[in-house]
């Protein structure tokens, strides 16, 4: 078997290499990094991209989103006796909000999360996986990275563009047949000239689909990041559980590779912990985010529902979906890292490790008591990313709707 390193330079290069098996299947290996580079490309576009921050870029993008949601915050304070109004507003400018911190955070820790990056470039390298399942583990975690980047991307872009276009349109179609009824934005926002004639209305629309990059690369770039790291890491634990059986039942300089293995264990906590803590305000930022869309998204679904605007309730229900897919996926991949985390000391129970020295046990036991305490991401550190906080967040905003329907 050859192995062919991908360059450090750069995530896209030698991707189209391909490893062969002896039963002849092939594994597309360089297709491991698609994730990391679509992450890299999406946020590349508003300067957050860590190893290569450009600084004029996000300067650009953070002080737009200060601008425009102050504007949004003055708007409201205008309008504080319209309930509805309030609410509509909140919906279209929590997401802003929210962009506008995780670009700040991205920004904070483009340190720590750039030499992350470079740590697991050499994760890359073929080399490192002897065995066909330890190999197949890695690049099937990698790709279901890829796609779950790709379907995030995907919701955001037409979510974004959807409720923005639809709310152009249908404000356009109202002035077209009322010549009286003023020009309205896409976006609510206090506005410092009004948009009375056709030139500044343009002009102020242009201002407004910045929004829409700034959500998608700025807000869902974040997550992409998120997502491709978290299940790299998890790939690594799922290979490093094959490598396990094929180092202890093979007598052959047992004692060093098992050395080996604690070593690349020991490093895989690290990653997890950095992980942790580059990552655990993000997370609770998206989960108290997550509450407020549910809620906010469908009492102005219902307000709209009476007018009967399907073009609206479609731009909302593309909204809720975004917002639950970007959901599930913070919570699946929780899931993926605790129990990958905890397979190693299951892997090593099941070999035959009653032929082995004392010595070597020894080490086999260090691994195991290490890990009985599975690797885990909190919000906040305040609780665990889990398949059951998706559900504890869906019956939260369910309760919270609940109170809201009351206004209508």
């Amino acid at each position: 078997m050859v192995g062919e390193k991908i360059s450090c330079q750069s995530f896209t290069s030698n991707r189209d290499k391909l490893i062969c098996f002896d039963n002849m299947q092939e594994l597309d290996f360089g297709g491991t990094v698609k994730a990391l580079d679509l992450t890299e490309r999406a946020m590349r576009f508003v300067g957050t991209w860590p190893p290569k921050s450009f600084q004029p870029i996000s300067v650009f993008f953070l002080i737009y989103l200060i601008i425009h949601c102050t504007l949004a915050i003055i708007d409201i304070a205008a309008n504080i006796t319209n309930t509805e109004y309030i609410i509509s507003c909140l919906m279209e400018n929590v997401f802003n909000v929210v962009a506008f911190l995780k670009i700040c955070v991205c920004k904070i820790k483009r340190k720590s999360l750039a030499k992350f990056i470079d740590d697991i470039k050499s994760d890359f390298t073929l080399t490192n996986y002897y065995y066909e399942e330890e190999k197949m583990a890695f690049v099937n975690y990698n790709k279901f990275s890829r796609k779950f980047v790709i379907i995030l991307l995907i919701v955001a872009i037409v979510a974004a563009s959807m409720y923005y276009f639809f709310s152009l349109a249908m404000n356009v179609e109202i002035v077209l047949t009322n010549s009286s009824y003023g020009y309205r934005l896409p976006y609510r926002v206090w506005l410092l000239i009004e948009p009375t004639n056709v030139v500044t209305y343009v002009c102020l629309c242009f201002y407004q689909f910045l929004i829409i990059p700034s959500i998608v690369f700025g807000y869902v770039g974040t997550d992409c990041l998120f997502v491709s790291l978290v299940i790299h890491v998890s790939g690594l634990f799922s290979a490093l559980s094959y490598k396990v059986k094929y180092v202890l039942n093979d007598t052959c300089d047992r004692e060093k590779r098992l050395k080996q293995l604690i070593i690349r264990h020991v490093r895989l906590i690290r990653l997890s912990e950095s992980l942790e803590t580059d990552f655990n305000f993000i997370i609770l930022l998206q989960l108290i985010a997550t509450i407020l869309q549910f809620c906010i998204v469908g009492y102005d679904a219902l307000v709209r529902s009476a007018d009967s605007d399907a073009a609206m309730l479609l731009s909302f229900f593309f909204i809720v979906s975004s917002t639950a897919c970007g959901l599930l996926v913070y919570c699946y991949i929780g899931e993926c890292l605790i129990k990958e985390s905890s397979i190693l000391g299951d892997a090593l129970y099941l070999c035959e490790w009653y032929n082995i020295s004392k010595g070597e046990k020894k080490l086999m036991h260090i691994c195991m008591l290490r890990s009985t305490k599975g690797m885990h991401l909190t919000a906040g550190k305040f609780f665990v990313l889990s398949l059951t906080t998706f559900t504890d967040v869906l019956k939260t905003s369910m309760a919270y709707f609940s109170v809201l329907r009351t206004f209508v």
